[in-house]
Order: C-alpha cells, then sequence, then structure tokens
C-alpha cells in the first residue's frame, strides 16, 4: 500500500513536470529563501541557463543584475502582499523585453515569463510611425482635417487649421464642415458629398471657406476617405488660393483698364520702330485724327508732322538712344481732312522688353491749349502795350484761384521785378497800419457788391521804403453775384501826399505864429505903451526907475518874441 502510494506520487509529479515542460511559456518556481526549485525548459533556452545550475541556487545570486529592476520589487511585493503581479522589463544582459506574470504557490513563487522583444519592437515601431502620422499631420503647413463622413462633424484638425481659420480646437470639434462654408454654398457642398468617394480614394475641387473672423477665402480642398476612431471619415488638406485669386482678379481688371484706357482713352497709344515706322496704334487714333489705326501701320510718323516741326522734332527723337524717356516740344500733325493739329507726345524706349520691341507713344491733341496760349499772349502783349501808356501800376486779380497779374509798373514804381503774385503777398506789402483798414474796405465792396473801389495806402517797395498809392479798381460778378475778378489802377501819389504835408506843416507853423503874435508879442507890447503914459505921469525918480525896469523887460520879451517868429519862418 505505501510503495503503490509513492508510486502515484511520483506518477503525480511526473505528470505535473510533463506539464509545466509543455508550457510555451518559461516557468520556474522559488521558495521562501528565493532558491530555485523548478526550471522547465523553455526558462533554459530564454535565460540561457541548464536546470543542473540553476535548481538550488539562489536567483539574486544568479542574477544579482536583476535586483535593482523591476523583478526583485515586483517578486517581493507578490510574497508580502500574497498577490499576484505581472509586469514587463527590459533585461540589458540578454537584450531582451521579459513579460511576467508571478503569483504566491504555498511556501514559495511561481513565476511565467516570455520573450516578447519582438512585440515590442514592433509595437514600438507602430507608435513610431502612429507619431509621424500624427507630426505630418499636426506640423504640416497646411490646414488639415478630418471629419465624420456621416455627421459631417470635425473629428481633428491640426494646427495650421486652427491658425489659419482662427477657431480654437474646441471649437472645431462642435463643429461640422457646414459651419465654415458661406449659406449660399451649401447646395454645392451637398451636391459634392452625394459622390461618395471610396476608401482609398481621392478627389479634389475648388470651393470658399469663411474665417472665424467673417473673412471669405478661396481654397482647393483635396480629400480622401479613411477609417479614424472606427469611423468612416475624410482627411482634408486645404489650400488657401485667396491671394492668388485677388492677383489674378486685379491683373483681369488691370488689363480691362488698359484696354480701356487705349481703345477709349483721351490719348492716342502707339509703338514706333527706331526709324519712326508705326507697329501699333490706338483706335483712338481715329477719334483723334480722324484716321483709321490700321492706315497709319507702317507709315512713317515724321512725314505727317508740318515740315516747319520736322527738323526739331526728329533732333530730339535721336535723344532716345542715350536716355529711356522723352517729353517732345509740341508739333503740328496732320489729320485726315489735311490739318494740321498740335501733338503733345511722350515717348519711352522699350525697344529691349521682347514683349514690346519698339518706342510707346503717348500722344494727346493739345491744339485748343495751344491756341489758346496764343491768344493769351497776344492778350497780355496788348495789355502791356496799353500798360506801357500809362505811368499807373495795372493789376489783374484772379479771385477764383487767388493769382494777382501786374503790369511793367510794378518794376518801375516799386521795382519788382516779377509780375505775378499771389493776393497773400500783396496783403503783406501794405502799411501794418494801413492793413485792417484796406481789408475791410475791400470786404465791404464784395459783400454789399459795389462795382467800384477808391481808396488810399502805403505800399513797401522793394528796397523796404513805402510809396503812397492811390488805387481804383472794379469788381466782376459771376451770373450768380460771387465775385471772380478784381481789376485795378495804382497811382503813386507819393510827391502829392508829400506836398500835402508840407503845406500841412507850413499852415501849422502859420498858426503858430499868429497865436504868437496874438498872445506872446502883444502882451509885452502894451505893456511898453502902458509904461510910456505912465513916464508922463511920474514925478518921483523912484517911480521913474520903476517904469524904465518894466520897459526894459518888456522889451527884451519883445526881442525874444521876435526872434521866435524867425525860426518859426526859417
Amino acid at each position: 500500500m505505501e510503495l503503490s502510494f509513492e508510486i502515484q506520487l511520483q506518477n503525480y509529479k511526473r505528470r505535473i513536470s510533463n506539464i509545466l515542460e509543455s508550457f510555451t511559456d518559461a516557468f520556474f518556481e522559488l521558495d521562501s529563501n528565493w532558491v530555485v526549485t523548478y526550471w522547465n525548459k523553455e526558462a533554459e533556452r530564454l535565460l540561457l541557463k541548464s536546470r543542473e545550475d540553476m535548481i538550488g541556487k539562489n536567483i539574486w545570486e544568479v542574477y544579482a543584475e536583476a535586483i535593482p529592476l523591476k523583478f526583485y520589487t515586483e517578486y517581493h511585493r507578490a510574497v508580502i502582499e500574497n498577490i499576484a503581479v505581472r509586469f514587463q522589463e527590459y533585461f540589458e544582459p540578454l537584450k531582451m523585453w521579459i513579460e511576467v506574470a508571478a503569483f504566491p504557490s504555498g511556501e514559495g513563487l511561481s513565476v511565467y515569463f516570455k520573450d516578447i522583444t519582438a512585440h515590442k519592437l514592433a509595437t514600438e515601431q507602430l507608435q513610431k510611425e502612429k507619431q509621424r502620422y500624427l507630426d505630418l499631420f499636426n506640423l504640416s503647413p497646411l490646414p488639415q482635417w478630418v471629419y465624420d463622413f456621416e455627421t459631417l462633424a470635425f473629428l481633428d484638425v491640426n494646427e495650421a487649421a486652427i491658425n489659419h481659420y482662427g477657431y480654437t480646437r474646441a471649437e472645431f470639434l462642435q463643429m461640422t464642415i457646414n459651419d465654415i462654408r458661406p449659406a449660399e454654398d451649401l447646395d454645392r457642398l451637398r451636391m459634392i458629398l452625394s459622390n461618395k468617394i471610396s476608401l482609398g480614394n481621392s478627389n479634389r475641387v475648388a470651393v470658399r471657406h469663411c474665417k472665424k473672423n467673417g473673412e471669405l477665402i478661396y481654397v482647393t480642398v483635396e480629400g480622401n476617405s479613411v477609417w479614424f476612431e472606427d469611423k468612416e471619415a475624410r482627411l482634408v488638406l486645404a489650400i488657401d488660393h485667396t491671394e492668388q485669386i485677388k492677383v489674378e482678379q486685379a491683373l483681369v481688371a488691370s488689363e480691362k483698364r488698359f484696354k480701356a484706357m487705349v481703345q477709349d482713352g483721351s490719348d492716342l497709344i502707339a509703338i514706333i520702330d527706331m526709324d519712326g515706322k508705326y507697329k501699333y496704334v490706338s483706335p483712338t487714333s481715329l477719334r483723334i485724327l480722324g484716321i483709321n489705326a490700321t492706315e497709319l501701320i507702317g507709315k512713317n510718323v515724321f512725314d505727317l508732322m508740318h515740315p516747319d516741326d520736322k527738323k526739331a522734332t526728329v533732333k530730339d527723337f535721336q535723344h532716345l538712344k542715350y536716355q529711356k524717356q522723352l517729353q517732345l516740344l509740341p508739333f503740328r500733325f496732320k489729320n485726315a481732312e489735311g490739318e494740321y493739329r498740335w501733338i503733345e507726345t511722350i515717348i519711352t524706349n522699350m525697344v529691349d522688353d521682347p514683349t514690346i520691341e519698339g518706342m510707346i507713344c503717348n500722344s494727346r491733341d493739345i491744339t485748343d491749349r495751344i491756341e489758346s496760349k496764343i491768344k493769351m499772349e497776344e492778350s497780355i502783349s496788348r495789355y502791356n502795350i496799353v500798360s506801357k501808356a500809362t505811368s499807373d501800376v495795372i493789376w489783374d486779380w484772379n479771385i477764383l484761384t487767388g493769382t494777382i497779374i501786374w503790369n511793367k509798373g510794378i518794376q518801375g514804381i516799386f521795382g519788382y521785378d516779377k509780375t505775378i503774385f499771389t493776393r497773400e503777398w500783396w496783403r503783406i506789402k501794405i502799411h501794418p497800419d494801413d492793413l485792417d483798414r484796406i481789408l475791410t474796405e475791400f470786404e465791404l465792396v464784395i459783400k454789399h457788391k459795389k462795382a467800384r473801389l477808391q481808396i488810399e495806402y502805403r505800399f513797401r517797395c522793394m528796397d523796404g521804403s513805402y510809396k503812397s498809392v492811390l488805387d481804383r479798381s472794379f469788381v466782376l460778378f459771376d451770373e450768380n453775384g460771387e465775385p471772380v475778378r478784381m481789376i485795378g489802377s495804382m497811382q503813386d501819389i507819393t510827391e502829392r501826399i508829400t506836398y500835402l504835408h508840407a503845406i500841412e506843416s507850413q499852415n501849422s507853423r502859420l498858426k503858430e505864429i499868429a497865436w504868437i503874435q496874438s498872445h506872446e508879442i502883444r502882451a509885452p507890447l502894451a505893456r511898453i505903451m502902458g509904461l510910456i503914459d505912465l513916464l508922463d505921469d511920474f514925478s518921483t525918480s523912484n517911480d521913474k526907475k520903476n517904469c524904465i525896469q518894466h520897459l526894459k523887460t518888456s522889451s527884451q520879451e519883445l526881442d525874444a518874441a521876435i526872434r521866435n517868429i524867425m525860426q518859426n519862418i526859417v
């Protein structure tokens, strides 16, 4: 019976051993003193230690390098707390990642472990690939997002989209792709989404988006169907073409403006070669010259000029060999009716530009201006001739422009070389003591719409001295009663004023003499006459002496008065 029990026990141990040896995991057992009591074949293979080398040995003496690692701390925790533990740890001596499951058993510890190095490396590689994808997504300079194909809700957005559109990540994740479209584009969006793209395929379309600040932008979006968090989704890349489209639109508008300027402008635009032959002429030639543009192609511009202007114009034209741009002197050009029109032209040398290969001429008809100038010069000539016939200074004030034109008299009388000044210049030449009075008079004339004004004041000369003038002028009003022009004549009355001042001074002295005569002379004279009468009546010598003394004093006073009169006369 006892033998049979031992046999059964051995058989039981054999079966347990067979089971432990059949494990795909490595397995060993430790007693309460950390001595190895069992070590299966997989443990031998993984840890490169035979069963004979390990059984009966302290695990920490054999693997002292494992003491600082989780193996030591976790095994002790399992024993102390009587719990099962599971962990992963890298074992440097064997260059191996090991996954361990250990639990208390009887008086010791049972340990299962396996090599997970390949799995760990694969996981790390997968994590790296995932991180690489996240980096490509988050660090992309172009806006990207993922949205749910069913609900159209944003599932994820990158930093570029957040920065470009102005929404925070939290705001994006509360929105759908409808929220970044203008309301009028939603029907088109639904049509685009109706063409469902199969997984792995992509499509590209140009659309409009709205930023958070309301700015409308033009973008090209490229989408690809993907699985994201177990959902059918779309990964979208957005490229903003707004600036490019604005530039293109501006270019189109610029071309339209250029076309309008060339075809409908007031200038005649032409391109000529270095010999002066027309290569291109704008349609405005028909309106300006009465000649169709096609009729001028191939003709020489100098053959259509007035003979008297051709030589000087050709000479100026030669300067374009050395300078980029030139404004020609006005010349006369024959139109369709054989009449000569005055033309003003600016030429730019664009021979080296392959798109032009010629001289660009901007010309305009200035006949009316030239004729007006000629008439004005004739008028001014007549004006100066008339001005020479008078000694007065003639002035013409254009109230609308503030310009005052003077005749040559301004030089002869006041010493100024120029003949055109502003009203402000005239104002500061008036003597300060006369200025307020003069300005008040002018304002009253204009206010009450009086036609004429006559006033005297002092006007400063070139040398700083002042001359007295009599200014007589009249005002011209327009049909609305507003003053537009004032014409005046300034007469130098300095000598007359000086003469009047001399007369006034002489009269003043005569008045003073008369006063002296009536007061200072007659008083001592009356006393002398009275003293003479007293001499006849006085009998005492003392009385005579007093009379003589008074007579002497009165005589001296009379003499002084006569001398004063003489001095005033001189």
